[in-house]
């Protein structure tokens, strides 16, 4: 079967036609202190973890809403990038864009008594009508965190498959027919706020699919209308970097949950899925990864801070030890999930 990402007609790294044509440069630079980094490039967005961090002055600065863990190295993410860049609101979304790039960040109240689709389809309604509204169309890489991740929500199982109806909704109602979905994390937080930052631009990426997994857009799920609608990775080439962006990945093999209860094996599980991919997407693309060198860094989600006393030894064992790590505490779109990753590579 193949697969909806990979059919569609996008530019591989390295191919002829990404390089007949001038391209925008994207670079992201990790600081485990709060000096800017050391580059006179304009910075796109600054993305804060941790406590003591400082806003960039002159760009889109976004803090997680997510708890810090013990074993994390705090650090800011800088996305720097050649052309002057403007900032902007559409409705609640902030952006920071240049003429070929967009980072954007909404947050909405999502209180108990919020009508919790309305607020993720107004989100997402806006992150649309924002892209729409510029040159830069085709979404990356998004992240999302909201609370009660698995509470039932308006007669769906739980606000997880609320969110994945009232994104695909949202998307329908705008008009996207994209068939290149982003990569994207989805993580239940601790306040009560929906919080989503995202990454366009006005090139598409390239959606690679991971072969010991089922595509999420294909998963067996009960509510047709809530299909989770992302890419396990998409690459995209600028012009000095090739970036590989990893969604939040999980001890899942074909479409089911491995190693449960046994956070320390699925910790293992998810690091052999994140390592798989790498692989797959130099051998379908060409993309001459490095799964340790190329690493810039991990994000681990927990959803029992107890289990970081398992999972660092881990991280220590399989992942370079100059490479930023960080461990936030969130809930998983699965009960039986115990942990979660994700990662960016940087060529």
């Amino acid at each position: 079967m193949a697969d909806k990402g990979e059919s569609a007609a996008v530019e591989a790294p390295g191919s002829k036609a990404s390089s007949s044509r001038t391209m925008p440069e994207l670079g992201v630079s990790v600081l485990e202190h709060t000096a800017p980094p050391s580059t006179s490039h304009p910075v796109l967005a600054s993305l804060h973890f941790g406590n003591g961090a400082r806003a960039h002055p002159g760009s889109l600065s976004i803090r997680t809403c997510l708890e810090m863990l013990p074993g994390s190295n705090p650090f800011m993410q800088y996305w720097h990038t050649h052309s002057e860049t403007v900032q902007g609101r559409y409705g609640h979304v902030c952006y920071s864009c240049s003429p070929h790039l967009l980072f954007g960040h909404v947050q909405l109240p999502c209180t108990p008594s919020a009508d919790f689709s309305q607020v993720a389809r107004q989100a997402y309604l806006e992150i649309y009508g924002c892209l729409q509204d510029t040159a830069c169309r085709h979404l990356l890489r998004t992240w999302n965190y909201f609370p009660g991740i698995m509470l039932p929500c308006a007669g769906r199982p739980s606000r997880y498959d609320a969110f994945c109806s009232a994104r695909k909704q949202a998307m329908q109602a705008s008009g996207i027919t994209n068939s290149v979905y982003p990569a994207a994390t989805v993580i239940g937080s601790r306040r009560d706020t929906l919080q989503v930052y995202f990454l366009a631009s006005d090139t598409p990426g390239t959606a690679v699919e991971n072969p010991r997994q089922t595509s999420a857009y294909d998963y067996p799920v009960v509510d047709p209308h809530a299909p989770p609608l992302f890419s396990r990775g998409v690459l995209k080439t600028w012009s000095r970097h090739t970036h590989f962006y990893v969604s939040g990945t999980a001890s899942i093999v074909g479409h089911e949950t491995r190693h449960v209860d046994n956070v320390g094996a699925q910790l293992n599980e998810s690091l052999n899925n994140v390592e798989t991919l790498v692989v797959h997407a130099n051998d379908r693309y060409g993309s001459r990864l490095n799964a340790q060198d190329d690493l810039l860094y991990m994000k681990v989600y927990v959803r029992h801070p107890h289990d970081v006393s398992q999972i660092n030894p881990i991280l220590a064992a399989r992942l370079p030890g100059s490479t930023p790590r960080i461990l936030l505490r969130g809930d998983m779109c699965r009960d039986d999930l115990l942990v979660e990753i994700e990662a960016l590579y940087q060529a």
